[in-house]
């Protein structure tokens, strides 16, 4: 099912009855600043498991966390220091995806240890897009976002593709608005200096 909503001003009504959706494990289709993300609270581990066995994805292998803003995002990560945070402020909202150290509010099924690493991680958005911010900011918790495709094949980028190879896994697939068709910069903030993991929408270095 496609619901559509304005792109700049989702009708509360509707994004209310999104949230009532995801609140019974219902899992969606939905816009960011970069690309169509599959979505799920990111609480709720059973819709995270249809997720993953929708697109073929080994459980091994973490999905980032969207968040409304940077309150919801440092419930997530532990204590950030100056040098990182500024950097994050440069980056968010925005199309980045900035891997973090986890703190305990981050469920194990979303944790990536990664080798080598003493501590587990965590990637965590702060789309430049209504719809996302007013979604988790309503929902008061983040949702997951992970690229809507089947592991392996090309990436979704349109409502109506989307409805059409994968509406009948979804619970409801959200058009509001055309992402830009390019992933997220993904930025490692957990060592001393900031990585480039992968160049995406987001120009690096800033």
């Amino acid at each position: 099912m496609i619901l559509a909503l304005h792109p700049e001003n989702p009708q509360e009504r509707q994004l209310q009855r999104i949230a009532d959706l995801l609140l019974k494990d219902g899992i969606i289709a939905y816009p960011t600043d970069t690309l169509f993300g599959l979505g799920c609270l990111a609480s709720r581990k059973k819709a995270v498991a249809r997720i993953q066995c929708l697109k073929g994805r080994d459980p091994k292998k973490p999905m980032s966390i969207l968040c409304a803003d940077f309150e919801m995002l440092c419930r997530y990560t532990r204590h950030l220091d100056t040098p990182t945070f500024r950097l994050l402020k440069q980056m968010l909202p925005g199309p980045y995806t900035a891997l973090l150290p986890a703190n305990h509010e981050v469920p194990r099924y979303l944790e990536s240890k990664g080798k080598g690493r003493a501590h587990p991680i965590v990637g965590l958005r702060i789309p430049d897009h209504p719809f996302c911010h007013q979604l988790s900011k309503l929902l008061g918790e983040p949702i997951i976002t992970t690229s809507c495709n089947v592991s392996g094949e090309a990436t979704l980028n349109s409502a109506w593709e989307i409805e059409e190879e994968l509406g009948h896994a979804l619970d409801m697939v959200i058009d509001c608005g055309q992402p830009i068709g390019i992933g997220s910069t993904i930025i490692d903030l957990t060592g001393e200096e900031p990585v480039l993991v992968r160049e995406g929408a987001g120009a690096w270095p800033i």
